[in-house]
């Protein structure tokens, strides 16, 4: 089965070896009582409702829902549940069919969830990851050149990401600092650098080794250095891999795009 990872170290079983969406690399209920902390039964029932998007088209609000009723309050979890309001975004961002200006609303309201939950706990991994995320795809839906205002806050923090926790989402850290130096312009108007996007996309597979986005993007950095067979490589294991249960549209989508893509190789 794709998504799934070893654990590494003692401090990723604590933080947990639980999937993207439902279960991402989160501190998990196990993690919690280890600490002496009690996880709202929110946020697990809003994990599984993000994890099975596909199932309902309900789901992402059913989750925002639940969320929204944790997420402005001093609980414990409350940086989370604003961590994981930002994911809800992205992953609305990703589905919809909309105008560019229907994606920079989305996403926007998906920084601002990241950055209410980073006032709470600047060191929380969701509302930090999540941020740049939606950082990025915002600048992406925006324009590139409309949005270099936004080439530090993204860059700093996925670099903080990495510092609280490189695995998390399946190495989604290095995979989102990667993704961003293949996009971001080249000297000399920014500093773009494709070298950097291979070594940490790289590295970011090693953490979720199945993971279709990083080969995607993988595939994609490796046409843009004319590495062909690099870029086959990457294209036809997307190709070939099955649809993973609960997210058979999702890598129907990569499938696709790979598709398109092979035909550059």
């Amino acid at each position: 089965m794709r998504r799934t990872r070893d654990c590494f170290t003692w401090k990723t079983v604590l933080r947990t070896c639980f999937r993207a969406g439902a279960f991402a690399q989160i501190k998990s209920p196990i993690a919690a009582r280890w600490f002496g902390e009690e996880m709202d039964e929110r946020i697990e029932r809003a994990r599984e409702l993000i994890e099975n998007r596909e199932q309902d088209d309900s789901n992402l609000s059913a989750a925002e829902n639940l969320l929204l009723e944790l997420a402005p309050s001093n609980a414990p979890d409350a940086a989370m549940a604003y961590g994981l309001l930002g994911e809800v975004q992205y992953w609305r961002g990703q589905i919809s069919e909309g105008s560019n200006q229907e994606l920079v609303s989305i996403y926007d309201k998906g920084v601002e969830y990241g950055k209410k939950g980073e006032q709470i706990n600047p060191d929380n991994i969701d509302s930090v990851f999540w941020l740049a995320v939606n950082r990025g795809f915002y600048g992406e839906a925006n324009g590139i050149l409309s949005s270099l205002f936004l080439i530090d806050p993204i860059e700093n923090g996925f670099k903080k990401a990495l510092e609280i926790d490189e695995t998390y989402y399946f190495g989604g850290p290095h995979r989102g600092i990667g993704w961003f130096y293949h996009k971001l312009p080249s000297w000399p108007i920014s500093h773009g650098d494709n070298r950097k996007a291979i070594h940490h996309l790289e590295k970011s597979l090693s953490f979720g080794p199945n993971f279709y986005l990083t080969h995607i993007y993988l595939a994609q950095v490796f046409l843009a250095v004319r590495d062909k067979a690099k870029a086959r490589e990457h294209l036809e294991w997307i190709q070939n891999a099955p649809l993973t249960a609960n997210h058979e549209k999702e890598d129907q989508r990569y499938k696709e795009q790979a598709m398109i893509l092979s035909k550059k190789v």
